[in-house]
């Protein structure tokens, strides 16, 4: 009887020793900065690193906040992969950037993903301007996680219903916002009124500019309108090269605005809401013969697709001279 307990014993572990059975072995970056080289993405961790590579081409880590609950997801496989390795050493950048890679330390065992997604999430970063309560974009966060990653391993295949890889971060364009209140028109030919400086690279305009704001009547006292998409409608552009006209009115006063210079982002103010936000407050005063017209924007955010930031709770768009 004893013999039989003993063959019947040898026989389950022979079948769980079965090369198909999983020998669990759990890799862990979570609390390890994201580093990069070109396209790839890694990590380090002691004699230990992932990689994770993305063509240029897919656009991963572009400046854009993803909707919430609505990730990018990109397949694994083909020229986007997922590597894990350990070494004999500890490694470095040189072994991940450098091409021939150094011959030490060597790599013992090789993980690759054969299949899964890999889904980023993008979020903005703000600083606060304390004196004006303006905030603008510091960097982009991307969380990036792996959903049902297939490692192929030298003892089999690994699994992992859910893998963070963790967070990489960008760097947005630079808005430089660098006008003179001294700069503000209006063009005499339909109601835009705008602020750009010459040969700068943004502007800043008003279509459908209401022109009671500009009345002359209640001299000092301030007349307000709600920025709406019909009418104040205020757009912020950065434009890719200077302008180059002497007062930017071939520019911003025509119909349909022209192609050149082209512009590399373009955001467009928020709806107002009644004695709360998006709020353009004109002061009339008397200018020798003339009038002087000041003009603040109050509680103004901008939005471009999903993204937003906060203009300030009021910030002088300029002063415009008038005779009548």
């Amino acid at each position: 009887m004893k013999k039989i307990l003993s063959l019947l014993f040898l026989v389950v572990l022979f079948q769980s020793c079965d090369d198909g059975d999983l020998t669990v072995e759990r890799i862990d970056f979570s609390d390890v900065t994201t580093s990069s080289c070109g396209e790839t993405l890694y990590k380090l961790n002691g004699n230990e690193a992932l990689y994770l590579k993305i063509p240029a081409s897919f656009n991963a880590f572009r400046n854009e906040v993803t909707p919430a609950d609505q990730p990018r997801t990109i397949p694994i496989g083909s020229s986007v992969s997922v590597t894990y390795r350990a070494y004999n050493g500890s490694p470095s950048a040189g072994n991940i950037c450098n091409t021939p890679g150094p011959i030490s330390p060597v790599a013992t065992t090789e993980w690759t993903a054969t299949a899964g997604n890999i889904e980023i999430r993008t979020t903005a970063v703000y600083t606060t301007n304390e004196a004006t309560g303006a905030t603008r974009i510091s960097r982009y966060s991307h969380a990036i996680s792996f959903k049902n990653i297939i490692f192929s391993k030298p003892e089999g295949t690994q699994i992992y219903d859910t893998f963070n890889f963790g967070e990489f971060s960008t760097t947005p364009t630079s808005l430089p916002f660098n006008f003179s209140p001294d700069d503000l028109k209006l063009c005499t030919t339909n109601n835009v009124l705008y602020n750009a400086r010459i040969n700068g690279i943004e502007g800043l305009s008003i279509q459908n500019f209401n022109e009671a704001l500009l009345s002359t009547s209640n001299l000092g006292v301030p007349k307000r309108g709600l920025i709406t998409g019909s009418s104040n409608t205020l757009t912020y552009r950065l434009f890719t090269t200077a302008l180059t006209t002497s007062d930017n009115s071939n520019y911003f006063c025509p119909s349909t605005f022209p192609d050149f210079p082209p512009t590399s982002e373009i955001w467009v103010a928020q709806n107002g809401i009644e004695n709360v936000s998006g709020i353009i407050e004109v002061t009339t005063t008397t200018n020798g013969t003339g009038y002087l017209h000041s003009i603040l924007l109050k509680g103004v955010t901008f939005q471009k697709g999903n993204d937003t930031f906060y203009f300030g709770d009021a910030i002088l768009l300029g002063n415009l001279l008038t005779t009548d």
